[in-house]
């Protein structure tokens, strides 16, 4: 083979090299934007349409390991906002084979496996242990904060305790579902001042949500009851 024709050989793997890259890069850039889709979605409610977005990044070939199991995770969570609590557990489940045991990640997604099973004490003591792993967690704190209001059994129910959690959640990402267990909290403390300036920026950016609106609802009739 001549200089000339290995020179050409090697310009010609060269540009197939290129076009690989570009695909993988655009195939990353779908993903992504994918991803962020299905969180938004989340985010505002709309737990069907989110969950076959992170159905789509869970079967992505371009997703890691680390993408699939936070797919999973908020198709479980998508699930429970739905009231489905078994697939819910189904997928914590799923989310957490993709830890090591022990870790932080693997404690909250069994504990949400354990309380979709009614397994309520085991899910506690999981996320008490991951929380003390990572006291800044979103999900430890915002999983605790739920138990600790008595979504999962009024036995449970410490509203002070719960505090501490749904603030923390609330600062560490600020979003609907975060803020809605705050408010949620405030009235179960009968701190109604706090759960309306809360509610009436939440009906602001979610007019539609009859949720928010019968939410901002108690806390008006809370105020005008310690008004009298």
């Amino acid at each position: 083979m001549t200089v000339r024709m290995w020179a050409l050989a090697l310009l010609l793997s060269g540009l197939v090299g290129c076009g690989d890259a570009a695909q993988a890069l655009t195939e990353q850039a779908k993903l992504q934007a994918l991803r962020l889709e299905a969180s938004q979605l989340h985010d505002t409610g709309q737990s069907r349409q989110a969950i076959a977005k992170f159905e789509e990044v869970v079967k992505s070939a371009v997703a890691t390991d680390m993408e699939r199991a936070h797919a999973l995770r908020f198709i479980s969570l998508g699930y429970y906002e739905m009231g489905d609590y078994p697939r819910s557990g189904e997928y914590a489940a799923k989310a957490a084979a993709y830890y090591p045991q022990g870790s932080y990640d693997y404690l909250v997604n069994m504990a949400d496996a354990d309380l979709m099973q009614g397994r309520v004490a085991e899910a506690a003591a999981k996320l008490e242990q991951a929380h003390a792993l990572a006291p800044r967690g979103l999900a430890a704190n915002n999983v605790l904060g739920l138990l600790y209001l008595g979504d999962n059994g009024e036995q449970y129910a410490d509203y002070p305790k719960a505090l501490a959690y749904n603030r923390a959640a609330f600062e560490i990402e600020p979003g609907r579902i975060t803020e809605i267990a705050l408010v949620r909290n405030y009235l179960a403390l009968q701190e109604y001042e706090q759960a309306h300036a809360h509610l009436l920026d939440l009906s602001q950016r979610y007019a539609d949500d009859a949720y928010i609106r019968n939410l901002l609802g108690q806390a008006e009739s809370g105020l005008k009851s310690h008004r009298e």
